[in-house]
């Protein structure tokens, strides 16, 4: 197990190997979350929209979906 010490400033260094393994690097952002009696630091994104491309690949299109719920709503008038 690796260790670290909190500095007066409030701050944590990550250890090396850990900051390697998950390929962190200087300027890294993280979401600090409780779960229990531990702090959970889950690194974000460096760039947000791009962390989304891709997210609602083979969904269905929600334009397509209002639409033929329309032409289902016209065929029965």
């Amino acid at each position: 197990m690796l260790t670290t010490t909190l500095s007066e400033k409030g701050q944590v260094v990550i250890p090396a190997e850990i900051r390697g393994k998950a390929g962190l690097e200087a300027g890294q952002r993280f979401a600090a979350t409780m779960e229990g009696d531990r702090i959970v630091f889950t690194p974000l994104p460096r760039d947000p929209l791009l962390a989304l491309r891709g997210a609602f690949a083979g969904k269905d299109s929600l334009t397509e979906a209002l639409l033929s719920a329309r032409r289902e709503e016209r065929q029965h008038e």
